[in-house]
Formats: C-alpha cells, sequence, structure tokens
C-alpha cells in the first residue's frame, strides 16, 4: 500500500479526538510500552519537527521513508516552506498513541497560527525497533493524497 494512501485510510479510520480547547489537553494513557514510548518520542520529534532541526528525525526514517523526500535538504525545504505558510503551532487539540498491525503511531492533532480553523494530524508510524516508517501531516478527516506530507513538491499544503 502506498504510503500516503495509508495515511488517508488511518485518519478516516482512526481519527484522533478533536477536543475543546483547553490549556492541557488530557490524552489516554498509552497502555503498552511501546504506546509509551511513541509519545516520548513523538513529542520530542515534533519538537525538533517545529524548531528547523531535522537531522535526528530524519536519521530516525527508515530507508524507505529517506526515499520519498529524496534528500535531507529537500526535506528541510518543505518544513521551512510550511513553517513561512502556517506559522507555529497555536493550539494542540489532541495526542494519542496506538498500535495496529505492528506499527506504533503517534498523532498529533493541533491549529496553526496562520491556518487557525484547519485540524491538522501530524503522524509518525513507528517499527518495532523504533524507525519512523510512516511521517505525514494532513487536514483532520483529509483524504486527497495533495494534502499529506508524502507529496514533497507540493510544499502549499502542510504546515
Amino acid at each position: 500500500m502506498k504510503p500516503w494512501l495509508l495515511l488517508a485510510a488511518l485518519l478516516v479510520w482512526a481519527p484522533p479526538p478533536v477536543l475543546a480547547r483547553t490549556a492541557t489537553v488530557p490524552i489516554p494513557a498509552p497502555s503498552t510500552p511501546a504506546e509509551r514510548e511513541a509519545l516520548t518520542r513523538g513529542r520530542a520529534l515534533i519538537a525538533d519537527f517545529y524548531a528547523l532541526r531535522l537531522e535526528r528525525l530524519w536519521g530516525a526514517f527508515t530507508t524507505e521513508t529517506k526515499a520519498q523526500w529524496g534528500s535531507l535538504e529537500a526535506f528541510q525545504a518543505f518544513r521551512e516552506a510550511g513553517a513561512r505558510t502556517y506559522g507555529a503551532e497555536r493550539q494542540l487539540m489532541a495526542e494519542r498513541t496506538f498500535t495496529d498491525a505492528g506499527v506504533t503511531y503517534y498523532v498529533r492533532s493541533a491549529t496553526f497560527e496562520h491556518d487557525p480553523r484547519t485540524v491538522w494530524a501530524l503522524v509518525f508510524g513507528f517499527d518495532a525497533v523504533g524507525r519512523v516508517g510512516l511521517f505525514g501531516i494532513a487536514a483532520q478527516g483529509e483524504q486527497v493524497p495533495g494534502r499529506i506530507a508524502f507529496s514533497p513538491g507540493n510544499v502549499k499544503d502542510a504546515p
């Protein structure tokens, strides 16, 4: 299955809940050690992603995920364009982790300062050894592949 198709199915099949705007967002407690690790690593990698420090995230990508971007420089250009277009995270709406078919997912739903009405889902799929085999960004519930991070040429449509 193509990664963008998997991400689209994932967001439709198991969309993270949109919570009321609160200062503290309660999340379901991760139920397994892998889910606890995905929460910790997902938060750390998102912090790096937001801060435009992409080396650690790039190093965590599987070979297949790296091939989708072509190079660290191309991934950096994608992220910089997203930061200019969407700005900083404005509101954390929800976080969750879950495991499906041997992949543990971290999903973060948030709004951004230049697009506060769209809830974006940022997704990491960690394999059994903690590598990032799936990375994607899509409007919550969005099913159009052009709005997913696996389309490196389409930098205008993702934060």
